[in-house]
C-alpha cells in the first residue's frame, strides 16, 4: 500500500471484531469498528468527507443487516464508491449472489482463513486507491483544460499569473500556490503572484532559505519533494528557519521552472502544509500542464504587448509633436472641438489661450535654428510638466504658436494662467555660445460662453485676434478677446 488505508469493520460478535481489529492494525491499516449496521453508518457520518478505503461488514447484525447497510450506501453519493466486503456464517447459496448484485466487491463465509481475508482486503484497498487516483487525475485534467481555456483569454502577464495561482490552489485544495520571478545573476526572487495575495505578493525571498527553488533554478528541471521532513534537500536549512523564527508546517512542495524572457525565469510553486492533501504525482502533472500553458500564454501576451506598444508608438507619432512633446495641431484642434461641444451641452465654461514666442525669427536668424528649437522645447516642457492641470492640454499650433485648452476655466483664471506662462518664460535665460537671450511671449485669451463663438474654429479666430493685439501693443503681454472683454 502506498498510503495508509482506513478500514471500517462492523460485526456483532465481540471476539471476531477484536480479532479483525488487531489483525488489520498489525498489517498497517487505520481501523474503526462498530457492533451494528447503524453503528457503521454513524461512523461514516462522523468521518464526513474522509471516507474509508474499505468496509468489512457482517451480514447478520442487530437493528440493520450488512445487506441493508450496503443498499443504503449505494443510495448516498458520498458513499456509493466505497468497496464493501460482506462476511456471513450462513450457508445460503443465494446470499453471495444477492450481495454482489447489490454492489458488494467480495463475499466471505465464516469461518475464514485470516491470511485469505487480509489478502482480499489488500487487493480491494489497492484497487480502490488506484481508482481514487484515476478519478483524481481525471478531475484535475478536466479542470486543467478549463484553466487553459481561461488562460487563452488573458492579455497581461499579471492577470495570467493571478489566474493560475488562484485556480490551481482551488484544484489541489491547498492554500499556497505562487509564481516567482528571478532575473539572471540575482540571488533574490520576487513573488509575482500568489494565492495568498494579501500575505506574500510582492515579497522578495532569500534563495538561501528556499533550497527547492535554488535546485530548480540550477537544474532547470522540476523539483518534487513529497515529504519535506525526510528530504535531504532541506538538511541544514531547517536549522536556519528555526534560527530566524520561520518554522512552517510545510509538508510537500513542487517547483517547476519556465522561461519568461531570455534573462527572466519564472517558477511555478505548489506548497502543502501538514493539514493539507499530500502533493503527489497528480499535483506534479498538473504543475507541468499549467507551466506549459503559461509558456504558451507568455508568448501570446508578449506578442500582444508588442502590438500594443507599436500601436502606442504610432499614436504618439500621429498625436505628439516630436520637438516640444505637446499635441500636434490636428490633435489639439480635435480636443478643442470635443471640449467646445461638451461645454455647449453642459453650459460649463471653456477657455482658450494662444501663446506665441516674440521675435522668434530674430532668434533663429541671430543664434541659429538650434536656439529657436531650444526655446520651443523649453515652453513645451513647462506646459507638459508644470503648467497644466487635469484635463488641460497644450498643442503646437504653428511654427512658434501654442494652443492651450482649459476646460471648466473661466476668463479670470485663464488670464492668470496666461500671465503665469508669460512670467515663467520671460525668466528663462537662453545661452547660445557667448550670447545670452531673454525671450518673451505674448498671449491671446478667449473664454466661452462670454465670447461670441459658435464653433471651435471661431474660438481660435478670436484668440488669434487677441494675440495680434498683444503683438501690436508691444509684445510680452496678454490681451483678452474684445467680445469677451465687452461681455
Amino acid at each position: 500500500m502506498t498510503d495508509r488505508a482506513t478500514v471500517f469493520v462492523a460485526d456483532d460478535n465481540p471476539s471476531i471484531l477484536q480479532g479483525l481489529d488487531r489483525a488489520l492494525k498489525v498489517t498497517g491499516y487505520h481501523v474503526r469498528t462498530a457492533t451494528s449496521g447503524r453503528g457503521v453508518l454513524k461512523l461514516l457520518e462522523e468521518a464526513a468527507d474522509q471516507v474509508p478505503d474499505l468496509l468489512l461488514l457482517d451480514v447478520m447484525m442487530p437493528e440493520m443487516t450488512g445487506l441493508e447497510v450496503l443498499r443504503t450506501l449505494r443510495l448516498n453519493p458520498r458513499w456509493v464508491d466505497i468497496p464493501v466486503v460482506l462476511i456471513t456464517a450462513t450457508n445460503d447459496g443465494a446470499l453471495p449472489v444477492s450481495a454482489l448484485r447489490d454492489g458488494a466487491v467480495d463475499f466471505l463465509t465464516k469461518p475464514f482463513r485470516l491470511d485469505e481475508l487480509l489478502a482480499r482486503v489488500e487487493r480491494h484497498v489497492v484497487r480502490n486507491q488506484e481508482l481514487k487516483r484515476a478519478r483524481e487525475q481525471a478531475r484535475m485534467r478536466l479542470q486543467a483544460i478549463d484553466l487553459i481555456r481561461e488562460l487563452n483569454r488573458v492579455v497581461t502577464a499579471e492577470e495570467m499569473f493571478h489566474l493560475v495561482t488562484s485556480r490551481t490552489s482551488e484544484i489541489l485544495g491547498v492554500g499556497r500556490c505562487s509564481v516567482l520571478v528571478v532575473h539572471e545573476g540575482e540571488q533574490v526572487v520576487r513573488v509575482a503572484a500568489s494565492s495568498e495575495k494579501e500575505l506574500t505578493e510582492g515579497l522578495e525571498l532569500d534563495l538561501s532559505l528556499y533550497p527547492e527553488v535554488r535546485e530548480a533554478l540550477q537544474t532547470r528541471r522540476p523539483v518534487v519533494v513529497r515529504d519535506v521532513a525526510l528530504s535531504p534537500l532541506f538538511d541544514g536549512v531547517r536549522e536556519e528557519w528555526e534560527r530566524r523564527g520561520m518554522l512552517t508546517p510545510l509538508r510537500s512542495v513542487i517547483v517547476v521552472p519556465f522561461p519568461i524572457t531570455e534573462t527572466v525565469t519564472g517558477l511555478f510553486v505548489e506548497r502543502a502544509t501538514v493539514d493539507e492533501p499530500l502533493l503527489g504525482d497528480e499535483a506534479a502533472e498538473l504543475a507541468e500542464r499549467v507551466v506549459e500553458a503559461i509558456v504558451q500564454a507568455c508568448g501570446r501576451v508578449q506578442l500582444f504587448q508588442k502590438l500594443v506598444d507599436q500601436r502606442k508608438q504610432l499614436h504618439d507619432l500621429a498625436h505628439t509633436d516630436e520637438l516640444t512633446g505637446c499635441d500636434t495641431r490636428r490633435s489639439i484642434v480635435g480636443y478643442l472641438t470635443r471640449q467646445f461641444d461638451a461645454a455647449r451641452r453642459t453650459g460649463a465654461p471653456l477657455s482658450l489661450v494662444l501663446l506665441d514666442l516674440d521675435r522668434f525669427k530674430e532668434i533663429n536668424d541671430t543664434c541659429g535654428h538650434l536656439a529657436g528649437d531650444a526655446a520651443l522645447r523649453a515652453l513645451g516642457s513647462w506646459l507638459e510638466s508644470d503648467g497644466l492641470g487635469a484635463n488641460e492640454r497644450a498643442g503646437r499650433y504653428g511654427g512658434d504658436e501654442f494652443v492651450v485648452v482649459l476646460p471648466g476655466v473661466g476668463p479670470a483664471a485663464a488670464q492668470l494662467f496666461a500671465e503665469r506662462a508669460r512670467a515663467h518664460f520671460a525668466s528663462i535665460p537662453f545661452v547660445f555660445g557667448e550670447v545670452t537671450i531673454r525671450a518673451s511671449l505674448s498671449a491671446g485669451v478667449v473664454s466661452w460662453p462670454d465670447a461670441d463663438a459658435a464653433t471651435a474654429d471661431e474660438l481660435i479666430s478670436l484668440a488669434d485676434t487677441a494675440l495680434y493685439q498683444a503683438k501690436e501693443g508691444g509684445r510680452n503681454r496678454i490681451c483678452v478677446s474684445a467680445t469677451a472683454a465687452a461681455a
